[in-house]
C-alpha cells in the first residue's frame, strides 16, 4: 500500500514512516504542506496521514483539497493539540479518524485496518474474462499474462480501476495524467478507444459529457 505521511515533527516522521514501511508499505513522508502539494501526485496514493499544524499549507487544508478534487482516499488526521472544531471541520471535509498525539503506532495501525477493511482496499482487481489488475504495480493482466499498455493508456485504466464504480471527469482524469495545466480530453478519448481494443471485455462505459466509468 502506498501511503502518504504528512509531520512536522521530525522524530515522529521518521517513526511512522519507519515503522509502516517494515509492515511492508511504501511510504512517502513530508514535513511541509506546499512542498507535499508540489512534489506529489495525490491520486497515486492509497491512504493519507495528516498532521493539522504543519508550516504553509496545513493538513485541513490539503484535505479540503483532496475532497474538492473527487479524491476519495482514507484520511486519518493527528494533532497533539484538540481543538473541537478542528476536528469537526476534518470530520465535514471527511476525514476517515482522528488521532491525538501522542499514540502508540500500533493503534495507528489498528484504526487503519479498520478503515481499509470499510473501503475494502485489495491489491489485485479482478475485472472479468480472465482480465486483472495489480494495483501496486499497475500492471494489466489476462490470464496471467502481462497485457502491454502505453504509459498514458495505463495511467488512465489505474485512475479508473482505483475509482471503479464512479464517474470519473474529464477534467479528474487530465489533473492526474498530465503534470502541466494542460487539459486534452480529445486526447483522453483516443486512449480509451485504445485501451478498449486491447480488453475484450466491456469495462469502460462512456458518460457522456462528463467522463467515463469502470463498470
Amino acid at each position: 500500500m502506498k501511503i502518504l505521511l504528512l509531520e512536522d515533527e521530525t522524530s515522529l516522521n521518521e517513526h511512522i514512516s519507519k515503522y509502516l514501511t517494515l509492515k511492508g508499505n511504501d511510504v512517502e513522508s513530508f514535513d511541509d504542506g506546499l512542498e507535499l502539494l508540489d512534489c506529489t501526485n495525490l491520486y497515486e496514493y492509497d491512504f493519507f496521514i495528516f498532521d493539522i499544524n504543519v508550516p504553509n499549507v496545513n493538513g485541513l487544508e490539503i484535505l479540503e483539497f483532496l475532497r474538492d478534487k473527487s479524491i476519495d482516499v482514507p484520511v486519518i488526521m493527528i494533532s497533539a493539540l484538540v481543538d473541537i472544531e478542528d476536528v469537526k471541520k476534518a470530520y465535514k471535509l471527511g476525514c476517515s479518524d482522528y488521532l491525538k498525539k501522542p499514540f502508540e503506532l500500533a493503534e495507528l495501525e489498528l484504526r487503519m485496518e479498520s478503515i481499509l477493511n470499510q473501503f475494502h482496499f485489495t491489491k489485485i482487481v479482478e475485472l472479468g474474462e480472465g482480465y486483472s489488475y495489480d494495483l501496486h504495480i499497475k500492471q494489466l493482466f489476462c490470464n496471467k499474462e502481462a497485457v502491454v499498455l502505453s504509459k498514458k493508456q495505463n495511467e488512465i485504466l489505474y485512475i479508473l480501476i482505483k475509482n471503479r464504480g464512479k464517474v470519473l471527469s474529464f477534467s479528474t482524469i487530465s489533473d492526474y495524467i498530465y503534470e502541466d495545466k494542460m487539459k486534452d480530453f480529445h486526447t483522453i478519448s483516443s486512449h480509451v478507444r485504445d485501451i478498449r481494443k486491447k480488453i475484450d471485455v466491456d469495462l469502460i462505459k462512456n458518460v457522456r459529457g462528463v467522463g467515463y466509468l469502470l463498470k
